[in-house]
């Protein structure tokens, strides 16, 4: 691993490489299968008729929303190929009948296209705040639901913790630091696209794209020590997959540090450890068409 120092964030370096992380969204998306169920059957209505699940990702909605809704059309909407690829493949070996298509939520056009005649049910998790404009693609979404028509997006909450406050590896604050990384990556990502950040809460961005009876909820995930398993399994591929994409807004020594704790090879290899807990806030903002 490269490490890299903070003179560097100015780069335009944010984007990822979504062929590469791939498998890694297999994987989260694997273990996070149960999440989503819960949260599909919080969020779809047995009347539901097409739903779609944008910036989708591994598309770990849209499987959920399927197994609920047999009858419905659902789609997949992402503006990654590499996403698309690994919808399919997901859908053929589950046997889903999911339907992936390409848009970005930047392109109105694209996703009116996508997601084909109004919908009952739109998921966004964790996308919208990468739009160029996050209230206008909130606008956008809005535009393409039926009369009664729910959006729900993830965003807000609490970035997932795993380690102690000090691991004994590099400096206390380690995964804190970690987290600020992301936040700078985001910020850089803003600046690179000369996007128009959103300065209110969410809720109120709902309001503002005409939509009415906006509701938050949230979920709290607190796994005790020691984490094993699955449970350890996604806590160690979520750090890499965090490590991997904010690299670049890491000190050299914490970029030492994690490919220390990262390597399995390494006596110090998180993997080992008894310590690690899960502890994350879901947060989802849903609101209706009028």
């Amino acid at each position: 691993m490269a490490a890299h120092g903070d003179h560097e964030h100015h780069e335009p370096t944010a984007a990822f490489d979504f062929a590469e992380a791939a498998p890694r969204f297999r994987e989260r998306a694997d273990a996070e299968t149960d999440r989503y169920r819960r949260l599909a059957a919080q969020l779809h209505s047995p009347e539901d008729r097409v739903v779609a699940d944008i910036g989708c990702g591994a598309a770990s909605m849209a499987f959920a929303l399927a197994e609920a809704l047999p009858a419905a059309r659902v789609i997949a909407v992402d503006a990654e190929p590499a996403m698309l690829d690994l919808v399919r493949e997901r859908a053929a070996e589950r046997g889903a009948d999911v339907r992936a298509a390409q848009a970005s939520v930047d392109d109105p056009d694209a996703l009116a296209a996508a997601v084909g005649e109004p919908a009952d049910l739109l998921w966004a998790g964790h996308v919208i705040h990468h739009a160029a404009d996050p209230q206008q693609a909130l606008a956008h979404l809005a535009g393409l639901l039926a009369s009664g028509g729910r959006l729900a997006i993830g965003e807000g909450g609490v970035t997932a913790q795993f380690l102690p406050w000090h691991v004994g590896v590099g400096r206390p604050g380690l995964e804190l630091r970690l987290i600020e990384a992301g936040s700078r990556r985001l910020e850089n990502e803003a600046i690179e696209h000369g996007s128009t950040p959103l300065t209110y809460g969410w809720n109120l961005a709902l309001e503002r794209a005409g939509l009415t009876s906006v509701r938050t909820f949230s979920e709290l995930v607190a796994i005790p020590v020691p984490l094993e398993g699955d449970d350890l399994a996604h806590a160690l591929n979520s750090l890499a997959m965090r490590v991997d994409w904010f690299e670049r807004y890491l000190t050299e020594e914490d970029g030492a540090a994690w490919a220390e704790l990262l390597d399995e090879t390494s006596p110090e290899w998180l993997g080992h450890r008894r310590d690690l807990h899960h502890l994350a806030i879901e947060t989802v903002h849903v609101a209706a068409k009028p």
